[in-house]
């Protein structure tokens, strides 16, 4: 008899087993590319509005890396009117999620030019991708920029947001 009903419990625990669905795939799946242009605050810049860039691509879906390209156009002056570029290219990571909201940290290093000054500038910080409606994003970003020919001024912290379309 205990054979029977020990039999009987297996049966009944592996029917159940077998009877599972998959869980449903995740509707907040990361995009393979991003294209995004936005407007940012540099407290260091004159005048304080600079613009950036970025197009970023999908390398590794199970850890959220993305490589990704950015430019900076960072005012340095009014009179006469000059502008810092940044071009460069870098990795950003997904650190966490917030609720559906995915947590980025890019970094990126590349070139910098100001006239006929060219030298270095690298980036990092930290980035939110907020999704929208259809395929379109927002993206809030707080970053630190440096660049060697930044005008002597330093470390420069850019709060933005980009707006995007992801495919």
């Amino acid at each position: 008899m205990k054979l029977v009903s020990s039999l009987l419990l297996v049966c009944a625990v592996a029917i159940g087993a077998i009877a599972q669905t998959p869980a449903p795939a995740p509707s907040n799946t990361l995009p393979s590319n991003l294209y995004a242009a936005g407007v940012s605050f540099n407290s260091s810049a004159s005048p304080r509005i600079a613009g950036t860039g970025l197009y970023a691509r999908l390398i590794s879906d199970g850890t959220g890396t993305y490589a990704f390209t950015v430019v900076d156009a960072l005012p340095a002056s009014i009179k006469p009117f000059t502008v810092t570029t940044n071009f460069g290219v870098g990795v950003a990571q997904k650190m966490f999620t917030v609720g559906s909201i995915p947590i980025f940290v890019p970094t990126s290093a590349g070139i910098s030019y100001n006239g006929s000054n060219t030298g270095w500038a690298w980036s990092t910080g930290a980035l939110a991708s907020i999704k929208l409606k259809n395929n379109w994003r927002v993206l809030p970003n707080v970053r630190i920029v440096k660049s060697s020919v930044s005008n002597g001024a330093g470390y420069q912290p850019i709060v933005g947001v980009l707006f995007g379309w992801a495919e």
